[in-house]
């Protein structure tokens, strides 16, 4: 048993492989210097001119909305005062209207005559008849 386990792990120091590892050897290339361009900024700059832009459009639509609104409900308001005056006068209109034909009514006129001015109806040899030419007569409803 003790030969057995001789052969079995039988190890001779030094036999590893050598590292054979050597870096290829690279040619000295030299960098290449490059202008520094700056692209982003540009691009930037851009953004923000084309962002400065869409806000003051939409500044300016919102200012002319509000404008626009507030003139329209000021105009509003004036034709309301317009058409309330138009109102008054047409009342005032009726009214007088109604006025001048009450005052046109005989038996107002006869009583008015004879009440408030003291007036009475002529004695028939007060009246006089007189003859007009037939081209001086106002002829009404023809």
């Amino acid at each position: 048993m003790a030969l057995s386990t001789q052969t079995r792990y039988t190890y001779q120091y030094g036999s590893e492989a050598e590292n054979y590892y050597q870096p290829l050897p690279r040619p000295h290339v030299e960098p290449e210097y490059r202008p520094a361009v700056e692209p982003q900024k540009k691009i930037d700059v851009v953004f923000g001119l084309k962002l400065s832009l869409c806000g003051m459009t939409v500044f300016v639509c919102a200012f002319v909305y509000i404008h626009m609104y507030s003139t329209l409900i000021t105009r509003q308001g004036q034709l309301q005062t317009v058409k309330n005056e138009i109102r008054a006068l047409r009342s005032t209109i009726s009214l007088t209207e109604s006025q001048i034909s009450e005052k046109l009514n005989l038996d107002y006129i006869k009583y008015r005559a004879s009440r408030e001015l003291g007036m009475s109806e002529p004695l028939p040899h007060q009246i006089v008849y007189i003859q007009l030419p037939k081209q001086s007569h106002t002829i009404y409803d023809k």
